[in-house]
């Protein structure tokens, strides 16, 4: 639904139309291939091995010139930054943006780049995610991940006591009881979506 409304949007304008749409990102650079592309408005989630980041530093790698929209309406932590080294153009939030993605776009073809200051603000217990720290939220993704707190203080290159300390701090802020509540909570609501293999 969100892409047919995309569709529609576009097929609407009197600026652009619609060259393809597709339901898997991996697919992208095949269509850069054949078709004249100006503009990809890609979401995260998609069908297929990659997710819409992983096919955007694609695109941008084999045809830099073409302008990426990354959209999504998952507050995941690391989407932002992920989506500036793979060099996409823009990011919009679909529940969370004051600016219309219409305007998005047009100021992204204008040759702007256009990213939210941050993500939206997620509540976690009695906690919003303002309330965590760099450092915590390092561990709390690592936490999503299954890893132990040994495992925890060797990726991250602190000790255990550290580990230990940042996850009773979240839990004394959330009023959660262990860490398993929080890593549910936290998955539940998209602020963390666990990558369950090592990135390196």
């Amino acid at each position: 639904m969100p892409r047919e409304s995309m569709e529609k949007m576009i097929g609407e304008s009197d600026q652009y139309e619609v060259a393809a749409s597709i339901s898997s990102a991996e697919l992208a650079v095949t269509v850069c291939r054949r078709e004249h592309i100006d503009l990809i408005l890609m979401d995260v989630c998609t069908y297929g091995h990659k997710d819409g980041i992983e096919a955007a530093a694609e695109v941008k790698r084999v045809y830099p010139e073409v302008k990426i929209i990354i959209l999504t309406s998952m507050a995941e932590l690391g989407y932002l930054d992920r989506a500036r080294e793979a060099g996409v153009d823009s990011f919009w939030y679909k529940d969370a943006s004051d600016e219309s993605l219409m305007d998005v776009i047009n100021r992204t073809m204008a040759g702007e780049q256009f990213y939210p200051e941050s993500t939206p603000v997620v509540q976690v217990g009695d906690a919003t995610t303002k309330d965590f720290t760099a450092s915590e939220l390092r561990v709390l993704r690592l936490v999503c991940e299954g890893l132990e707190y040994n495992e925890i203080a060797e990726r991250l290159n602190i000790s255990t006591n550290t580990v230990k300390s940042h996850v009773s701090s979240m839990l004394l802020k959330t009023g959660y009881t262990n860490r398993l509540r929080l890593a549910i909570a936290v998955t539940q609501k998209m602020l963390i979506v666990p990558r369950m293999f090592d990135e390196e």
